[in-house]
């Protein structure tokens, strides 16, 4: 992966709702928090019913978002199996995927699965909580974000957090 500059970071980071609207010191906090990772084709950035450790937001590159599917079956767990699997989203620059687990500490929904090669910032769990230790106004920002998710869930655009 090619050395990320602290000023296309920030870029980076203000283009995600999560942190538009942040001043530059802000952004440059929130920039040493953030790791700088690549993703190979195939590698799985989100396991679904994983509890989530970090937040990644895409920077180049496509992920898949896949959700197994449940039915009713007999001699399985409460009388349901696993169905096959399914496509129910492609995410790519400027999405966020991660977030709501990260946020209530729950399994993810989905799946997110690297389609490309994917460059992406990445904010594990940790440094996340102290990030809203110290910047209580991302909290709205969250609640925003949030909403947006729900929008898009009733529109049919169900995508992972």
């Amino acid at each position: 992966m090619a050395e990320v500059s602290r000023s296309e970071t920030i870029r980076a980071l203000d283009g995600v709702p999560l942190f538009s609207g942040l001043t530059k010191r802000q952004l440059g906090a929130v920039a040493k928090l953030v790791d700088h990772m690549s993703f190979e084709p195939g590698a799985v950035l989100v396991q679904e019913l994983d509890v989530g450790r970090r937040l990644i937001i895409i920077r180049e590159g496509t992920a898949g978002v896949i959700r197994r599917g449940a039915v009713a079956g007999e001699g399985s767990a409460k009388g349901i199996e696993q169905g096959a699997s399914r496509r129910v989203a492609t995410v790519g620059p400027g999405d966020v995927v991660g977030e709501l687990s990260l946020i209530d500490g729950k399994p993810t929904s989905a799946s997110v699965v690297a389609d490309t090669q994917l460059e992406a910032l990445v904010l594990f769990r940790t440094r996340f909580n102290k990030l809203l230790g110290s910047m209580p106004e991302l909290y709205p920002r969250l609640l925003v974000g949030i909403a947006a998710r729900f929008r898009a869930i009733n529109h049919g655009n169900d995508v992972i957090g």
